[in-house]
């Protein structure tokens, strides 16, 4: 089998297939020309015999060569092609040689102009060697090894100096054979080396185009659920209002936001947070039309664009089906998940033209979604950016605050009522606004629960609160217990114990002069992280107590697990006792709970003395309310302390 094969090879085999078959009819002619009347008449028969089968054989071949001459990638074919062509030619070769057996009856000088001829035809292949020497290696040297066999067997000296020219002959036709197949190999490696290093380039241009549509794609998409990122989304959304323009047509884009999905990061993990993501996004990819467009805006805010929207009330429909979609369990690593969100809609050309308000009004009617209790969807009105935009002011003024230090502690009073004595004082923060004037904790702690916010104002609080009470004290003055709010998401802050420690050594603040307080709503969200953080404070020494007691839905047996040292009842069951039936009931049964977990109980919200007759009547006997004192500020409250310690 032929190891190099080239357009080249092919072409020169096919040519000189044609050359040989018009050297055989040359040598017919020449023979019959010189030697008809000189050798016998069957010996020139079986000459035209054989050379006419050959040059039958050869032109066969060369019209078979024809169909696969051309074809390149069929490399079997060829070389199948080139082993019969071999064989041939070798016949070829050995009817030429065999010429001088047949005019054995000549004169001498007939016999070299045979050689001269046999010398010529093997010279005629010189012009194919190399490339393809295994197919004219073997005419040259069956034509001349057999005219060489007939020298040898000759006595007369003079051919065996034809046997040595014919020797010289074989030899120098080998090693230029040999010197056209190295060229040749250097001519193929060298076009190997040039076809492999543009086939490099090509693969480098491939890889570079590939690249590209990596880099691309990963700039406008999201990496963690393949959908479109906000770049993306604001093109596609430009992309939908200009063909609206055109079309007279009309389009909705819904934002939608999960509810209380930073829980799930925080207790769960983000990486469990990713899984939800992706099971959302291929959610929503599910209940969305072909030509609507799904994209992540970042965390987990989606958004989707609906062109060619015929009626408002078929975004209804299409908003019910995403809430009802987006409730249904989600199971990740054999537990499920529930998550509910709330969606914001806004309409083309209704409410603007304008794609990036259009995306603001659809962000406004998601936070006005929340604000109506989450899991459900609302549309974009004017009065709603007006609220937004209150918003975004107040968040500003609040961090202006905390860096000014605007707030201000006030404090109210919990008495032992069996004695009239003070036990304790609760620290309610007050925000003195440079141009609203003193703001009460409803005006700005839900806002400041939502940004987070509620952090450095609990800290804030803290600080101060420890710093004035160290004060008294220093001063004679007795207040009792400090009581501290604490929201849920300081107390989740890796940080907390370390600033709550460094805040006690800097005031020189005793553990048994501290009450924290959580409400009972947000201790029962996550029970059990919440367990481990209340006992890291409860072993400092620390007292506990659960806020907003009865509000909530806590579960006994985690509530007798969790380290607390008192329920304070909430101040929505005093205001109607003794008078409503339902809340005396409500109120009875907190004061045996804590009497049975043996735990300490504070109303809060007392206002006349019924209601303060009857908490004490039932158990109860620390009391927080306006019938003792309302919230005072520290200048007020230390008058009062005097009062107390005489």
């Amino acid at each position: 089998m032929q190891k190099y094969v080239t357009k080249v090879a092919v072409d020169r085999i096919y040519d000189n297939a044609r050359n040989g078959i018009i050297g055989h009819i040359v040598v017919l002619f020449l023979t019959a020309l010189l030697f008809w009347n000189k050798i016998p008449t069957n010996i020139i028969v079986i000459g035209i015999v054989s050379h006419s089968f050959l040059i039958l054989r050869r032109s066969y071949l060369r019209y078979k060569y024809f169909k696969v001459k051309d074809d390149l990638l069929d490399l079997e074919e060829i070389n199948s092609w080139m082993r019969k062509y071999r064989r041939c030619m070798f016949l070829s070769g050995l009817a030429f040689g065999l010429m001088i057996f047949f005019f054995q009856g000549l004169f001498s000088e007939y016999h070299f102009l045979i050689l001269t001829i046999l010398i010529g035809l093997s010279a005629g292949g010189l012009y194919t060697l190399g490339e393809v020497f295994s197919i004219y290696a073997s005419y040259v040297l069956a034509m001349l090894s057999t005219a060489l066999v007939w020298m040898l067997l000759q006595d007369a000296y003079v051919y065996t100096v034809g046997a040595v020219l014919i020797i010289v002959a074989i030899y120098y036709y080998l090693s230029m054979a040999r010197r056209y197949e190295n060229n040749f190999k250097q001519i193929i490696i060298e076009q190997r080396n040039v076809a492999q290093h543009m086939k490099k380039q090509e693969q480098m241009q491939d890889e570079l185009l590939k690249q590209k549509d990596i880099l691309e794609y990963q700039a406008t998409h999201d990496a963690l659920t393949g959908l479109p990122n906000r770049t993306l989304f604001n093109d596609r959304l430009e992309q939908s209002i200009q063909k609206a323009k055109r079309n007279g047509t009309h389009i909705a884009l819904f934002f939608i936001d999960l509810d209380h999905f930073k829980e799930i990061n925080d207790s769960l993990g983000h990486h469990i947070g990713d899984e939800v993501l992706k099971v959302i996004a291929s959610r929503l990819n599910l209940v969305i039309r072909l030509e609507d467009t799904l994209a992540r805006l970042g965390g987990d805010e989606f958004t989707i664009i609906m062109e060619n929207v015929q009626n408002v009330q078929y975004s209804i429909v299409f908003s019910q089906k995403i809430l009802k979609v987006l409730l249904e369990p989600i199971s990740i690593n054999s537990q499920k998940l529930y998550l509910s969100s709330s969606i914001g809609i806004s309409l083309f050309p209704q409410d603007t033209t304008d794609a990036n308000n259009l995306l603001k009004y659809a962000d406004t009617a998601m936070y006005k979604a929340k604000a109506e209790g989450r899991n459900n969807f609302q549309f974009y009105s004017k009065e709603m950016t007006e609220l937004a935009f209150e918003r975004v002011i107040m968040v500003a003024s609040l961090k202006q605050a905390i860096k000014k230090r605007e707030f201000v502690v006030y404090y109210q009073t919990q008495i032992d009522a069996r004695n009239n004595n003070l036990v304790g004082v609760e620290a309610l923060v007050r925000w003195e606004h440079p141009t609203l004037g003193l703001l009460s904790p409803a005006k700005f702690i839900p806002l400041a629960e939502d940004t987070g916010l509620i952090i450095d104002i609990d800290t804030l609080v803290m600080e101060m609160a420890m710093e004035q009470v160290s004060k008294w004290r220093a001063n004679g003055l007795n207040p009792g217990i400090l009581s501290l709010n604490l929201a849920m998401k300081q107390l989740n802050h890796d940080s907390f114990i370390l600033v709550l420690k460094d805040k006690m050594s800097k005031h020189s603040f005793k553990s048994e002069w501290l009450e924290l307080e959580v409400t009972e709503n947000d201790v029962m969200k996550r029970p059990k992280e919440a367990a481990v953080k209340l006992k890291e404070i409860s072993e400092l020494g620390i007292k506990i107590a659960i806020d907003d007691f009865g509000t909530g839905y806590s579960s006994l047996s985690y509530l007798k697990r969790l380290p607390i040292d008192i329920l304070k009842i909430d101040q929505s069951f005093i205001r109607d006792i003794p008078g409503s039936e339902d809340d005396n009931a409500i109120v009875k049964a907190v004061i045996a709970i804590s009497k049975s977990l043996k735990l300490d109980v504070i109303a809060e919200g007392v206002e006349t003395e019924a209601q303060r007759d009857f908490v004490l009547e039932n158990g109860c006997y620390k009391i927080q309310g306006y019938y003792y004192s309302k919230p005072m500020p520290a200048n007020e409250m230390e008058e009062k302390l005097k009062e107390f310690n005489q």
